[in-house]
């Protein structure tokens, strides 16, 4: 297992994880399951290029920016990669940023080369700001305000990165403001498309500023994302897109408005979620279904309304959600996870038979991989 073996043993993975039926497997899997196959990876290139054996000169091993780009960063040794020669770690510094798999100390330990090769935070020009993805994450609040972040390439960077702490998010939104001299009502669709996560950095004071026709049109981004917004913040946006000048009356929505706001309809009053009908609900999508407070998801929902879900939607429901349910409302859902068994439920309390065993997230997606093999 030579350097060349591993890195073409790599870019078959990513090859057949980029095909059809690849990436139907990889959409299915769990952030569990992704964590142990990367350290599987990572483990086959530390291990047989020596940094796990004691006393190797391996260690000094240093990657290029080709080899980063066939293998993975995070895959390296956190040392290798701040041993890169400046001009090598520049050039791959956007990847770096971009790899999900890098530790919070790894991460530290990227930014003290940043700042090495690029001078002080207040330095720092908008090409690299907009370079830096993850490793923003261990910048401190003061380092943070001092950002410039007046390109939308910069914001857009920050905006795509999740992992951001309610603190570090409201910092980043001052920053923004304070960088482009603009106030919440002057943003933009492509200013709030830029912003991304920071969004949840807006306070619900701020957010009933925002133009609601330039919410509705960067919604269908902002609900592809999973945003940590409050609830409350979250009612607010799903108030502006209510609007007579954005999409109406939340009665009014078909499918496709819900489709379109992805996530944010997670924001949805509880009379409102009450009173969506089928059509409605099949346009709610899994990452928004996710998202709904546990408590909120047992009110607002019935029995009869999960028994509408999709198998996606369904296999979307948290633990926590499931938790929170009556019996009634766990069979129901149990119905749509596992048809085959075909056990009906009388849904004013009277069950036909015992109630069938929920199936985890998990089990679905194994059944749905089953599946494809069996194709």
């Amino acid at each position: 297992m030579t350097q060349e073996r591993i890195e073409r043993l790599f870019l078959s993975q990513q090859e057949w994880e980029a095909g059809e039926i690849g990436g139907l497997c990889i959409q299915g899997t769990d952030q569990a399951e992704l964590q142990r196959m990367f350290e599987r990876r990572q483990f086959v290139l530390q291990f047989f290029l020596g940094f796990l054996r004691p006393g190797q000169l391996s260690l000094a091993l240093v990657p290029s920016c080709e080899n980063l780009h066939t293998t993975q960063p995070s895959a390296w040794t956190v040392d290798s990669l701040t041993g890169m020669p400046a001009e090598a770690f520049a050039r791959c510094l956007e990847l770096i940023g971009q790899d999900p798999f890098l530790t919070q100390y790894q991460l530290t330990q990227l930014l003290s080369k940043v700042k090495k090769i690029y001078g002080p935070v207040s330095s720092f020009s908008p090409s690299v700001i907009a370079q830096l993805g993850r490793i923003a994450l261990r910048l401190s609040d003061d380092e943070l305000r001092l950002l410039n972040l007046s390109e939308l390439s910069s914001i857009a960077t920050f905006g795509a990165v999740d992992g951001w702490s309610p603190r570090q998010l409201s910092i980043l939104f001052s920053s923004v403001l304070n960088s482009t001299k603009l106030s919440p009502n002057q943003l933009d669709s492509s200013t709030l498309v830029a912003l991304g996560h920071i969004v949840c950095g807006i306070k619900t004071s701020d957010m009933q500023n925002l133009k609601a026709v330039e919410l509705s049109k960067a919604v269908l981004w902002l609900g592809r994302l999973r945003l940590l917004c409050s609830e409350e913040q979250l009612q607010v946006l799903v108030g502006l897109l209510s609007n007579s000048l954005a999409f109406g009356h939340i009665g009014s929505w078909g499918p496709e408005v819900f489709i379109e706001i992805g996530s944010l309809a997670a924001g949805l009053p509880d009379i409102a979620m009450s009173a969506l009908v089928k059509d409605q609900i099949e346009g709610i999508t899994p990452l928004a279904i996710s998202l709904v407070p546990d408590k909120k998801f047992a009110v607002a929902f019935n029995q009869a309304q999960i028994r509408t879900f999709t198998y996606e939607q369904a296999v979307a429901v948290t633990e926590a959600q499931r938790a929170a349910l009556s019996t009634v409302q766990q069979t129901a859902l149990s119905m749509v996870l596992t048809p085959w068994e075909d056990k009906p439920v009388d849904f004013r309390g009277n069950y036909s038979s015992n109630t069938p065993p929920l199936v985890g997230a998990a089990d679905g997606a194994m059944i749905c991989y089953l599946q494809i093999q069996m194709l």
